[in-house]
């Protein structure tokens, strides 16, 4: 009979709670916490919406376009990227996240399997966010800045060092202006 006993306790501290306090519990998280979400990511603001603009580079001429935009309630950033070059389709996605240390963090992965981590520094004047590759032994490191102009364009600038060196060179660069909505 006592182990029943035990059994159903155990039970119901497993079971989900019901939706009334499940709902109060969230709205005094809430309350709380207020939202911070704009606050949160205040230093890449400046990027948040859709963009699209025209590049060049080595890989030759390529079209491109890119959101960015808060998902999981805020908690993450999420760029979408596609660029129709010579070559072909190129797409991406980055998912944008705060690091412990007060900065941000970036994982970025595509169709052609690249995987990278980036740490994330921001500079409000000029206004501009810069994602730094981590260091990894024989692997190339990656630079990727975005810099708002004064017209309201965003030039973005791509760079890569050959593994071993700490000479970035630009790979590719361009200019991306925010779509407009359809009226």
């Amino acid at each position: 009979m006592q182990r029943a006993l035990v059994l159903i306790l155990v039970i119901l501290s497993l079971a989900p709670a019901p939706a009334a306090a499940s709902a109060l519990s969230t709205q005094e998280v809430r309350e709380a916490s207020p939202d911070s979400t704009a606050e949160r990511w205040a230093p890449l603001a400046f990027l948040i919406g859709d963009w699209e603009g025209v590049g060049s580079g080595k890989p030759g001429e390529s079209i491109g376009r890119f959101s960015l935009s808060p998902d999981l309630q805020g908690h993450v950033l999420v760029r979408r990227n596609t660029a129709d070059t010579p070559s072909g389709r190129h797409e991406d996605l980055m998912l944008i996240y705060p690091s412990s240390d007060h900065g941000f963090r970036a994982v970025y992965t595509d169709n052609e399997d690249h995987v990278i981590n980036y740490a994330v520094t921001t500079t409000e004047s000029p206004k501009s966010a810069v994602f730094l590759s981590d260091e990894a032994p024989g692997v190339p490191r990656f630079r990727l800045t975005y810099r708002l102009n004064t017209d309201g364009t965003v030039g973005i600038v791509f760079e890569i060092a050959p593994p071993g060196s700490k000479e970035l060179k630009t790979y590719t660069e361009g200019v991306v202006r925010k779509r407009r909505s359809p009226a």
